[in-house]
């Protein structure tokens, strides 16, 4: 493909950027309609620019057999140390911090049009671009984790003087390709799996996004680079 379809080499990285998502959209548009080969021309276009690019080497990939192929922000956020804190409390207690916790954090989700993906234990997966898709879904995700991280801290100090225990959560975000599987409402893939990878490497009360989370929202929030491990 040539002209308005090919993603510019040199120029503004902005606009490049904007072009190379722009291929992404059309790529997995044509996944999911079952044209593989205009799928695999796109993907070639974004590697040829952005060697290494993942979400283009996953559309290489993929297969549609499994379900319908989404890009989406995921955020997932989890109660630090919760176990130690299960041994420390007594069930009404625990119940009543950690219930305060996702009543909380699942109100928020859906003031900024997530969708809670799954509840597990202590931990909360939500998804930012299903059912409804927003141009500025990573910045919400990332307001989103924020605003959890202020309410945590909030409910730790009830817990401090009603219980004598605090509590913190550590919050990741990604944004990738997945497998969407929309009649049992559940998404699952390697980016969903990075996803939670990246909330392990959040500092208790913190936020971690991914390499392709932070080329999304570096204009909007004060970013410090994080190791890849801690």
């Amino acid at each position: 493909m040539d002209g308005p379809d090919t993603a510019p080499h040199d120029g503004d990285p902005e606009i490049q950027r904007a072009s190379i998502e722009a291929l992404i959209d059309r790529a997995v548009a044509a996944l999911n309609t079952g044209d593989r080969a205009t799928a695999a021309e796109l993907a070639d276009q974004i590697l040829a620019t952005d060697r290494g690019n993942t979400d283009a080497e996953d559309l290489l990939a993929a297969s549609t057999n499994i379900g319908e192929i989404r890009r989406l922000t995921m955020l997932v956020a989890d109660l630090v140390d919760s176990t130690a804190l299960s041994t420390r409390i007594g069930p009404d207690a625990y119940h009543s911090v950690v219930g305060g916790f996702r009543e909380q954090a699942q109100r928020i989700i859906a003031e900024h049009g997530g969708h809670i993906g799954g509840t597990a234990g202590d931990g909360i997966f939500a998804v930012f671009g299903h059912p409804v898709a927003h141009m500025d879904d990573a910045r919400r995700a990332v307001r989103v984790a924020l605003d959890i991280c202020g309410h945590v801290a909030r409910i730790s100090e009830q817990a401090r003087r009603r219980y004598g225990v605090e509590i913190s959560v550590r919050i990741g975000i990604h944004r990738g390709l997945v497998y969407l599987d929309v009649a049992h409402d559940d998404v699952y893939g390697l980016a969903a799996n990075l996803a939670a990878r990246v909330s392990g490497l959040a500092p208790p009360g913190a936020v971690v996004v991914s390499t392709a989370v932070e080329s999304l929202v570096r204009n909007d929030f004060d970013l410090v680079e994080q190791p890849a491990s801690i």
